[in-house]
């Protein structure tokens, strides 16, 4: 019997060349600041097509994906970074997570919980606040670094207009670091196909060199300039696949120099596996088990990817055996 759901969608590969799909760390030059460019291509397409989303809702996930892209970067050790948002709104939860391996390519995977009957309440084009249902939510961000380390996790309120003044929120609040960020999801007028992009600047805190962390002047002056060099990139320019992060990071800050780093590679992987699931199976009493029986066998659905396996009562009780 056939274990996989063949209708999650094929995506188109990426063409030869594609810059796409990667984090581009750099730092500009004279100033204490440092950044992160991102673009997703085939990733966010591959992700947000494999459920039947709502264009509104299926933006805003690409973008928690595209935060969620830049800080899991951030991370220089094997583990798994997640953003989830939870909330009494017409999406209730979203929820996507970046996991590194000892080859560092970072894996995105993502999803949205939907109520449809409270969506359809808000029209075609809902506020990013009537979705999420700002004043009742949170969004966590956790970092999970294995067994043998501590588990991070931050939580601030869902108060913004968009998921890059949250975020931007989180880091006042939880990290008192001076950051800017720029998110963006939306279909390509051309092939149909979901891109996202990203930019975001921090000040760089010299109380890790035994100085003061508050801003002086100068570097003040410094954090404006670049801040609102910034927000001056055009939203098609986030996702335009014929400018890369390279040439995007020179017309924003060619006057002042910027430095580009290596990228770091970006792929949507999911974790779940047939083993994975047989291995929660089995953890149920033999009349649960039979109560999830439809037609002979049991259906288990991936959150995630949307991929469907199937069981037989007797594969459940040969891996009990």
């Amino acid at each position: 019997m056939n274990d996989v759901d063949h209708t999650t969608p094929i995506v188109v590969a990426d063409p030869d060349g594609s810059r796409d799909n990667e984090v581009r760390p750099f730092q500009i030059e004279g100033m204490d600041v440092r950044g992160r460019a991102i673009r997703l291509g085939t990733v966010v397409d591959q992700i947000l097509k494999a459920h039947n989303y709502p264009d509104p809702v299926a933006r805003v996930l690409g973008e928690v994906l595209t935060l969620t892209g830049l800080l899991g970067s951030i991370m220089k050790f094997d583990g798994i970074v997640t953003i989830q948002t939870k909330s009494s709104g017409p999406v209730p939860m979203m929820v996507a997570d970046y996991e590194r391996r000892e080859d560092g390519v970072g894996r995105l995977r993502g999803y949205a919980d939907i109520d449809e009957t409270k969506l359809s309440a808000y029209g075609k084009n809902p506020s990013f606040e009537g979705m999420i249902g700002s004043k009742s939510g949170y969004l966590a961000l956790t970092i999970d670094q294995g067994e043998d380390m501590d588990r991070y996790q931050g939580i601030v309120e869902l108060k913004g207009a968009s998921v890059a003044e949250v975020a931007r929120n989180y880091f006042m609040n939880s990290e008192q670091t001076p950051t800017e960020i720029r998110l963006l999801c939306d279909r390509d007028s051309v092939s149909g196909h979901w891109r996202a992009g990203g930019i975001m600047v921090q000040h760089l805190a010299r109380g890790e060199e035994g100085q003061e962390r508050i801003l002086t002047r100068e570097t003040e002056e410094q954090w404006n300039r670049a801040s609102v060099l910034m927000h001056s990139v055009k939203e098609e320019e986030l996702l335009d696949p014929q400018l890369d992060l390279d040439q995007l990071l020179y017309r924003l800050y060619n006057e002042d120099g910027v430095r580009a780093f290596d990228a770091d590679r970006l792929v949507h992987a999911c974790r779940c596996s047939r083993e994975r699931l047989q291995t929660v199976l089995i953890q149920f009493e033999d009349d649960e088990l039979q109560d999830m029986v439809r037609d002979g066998k049991i259906d288990v659905n991936c959150q995630f990817c949307n991929t469907t396996y199937y069981f037989t009562p007797d594969d459940v009780a040969s891996a009990k055996a």
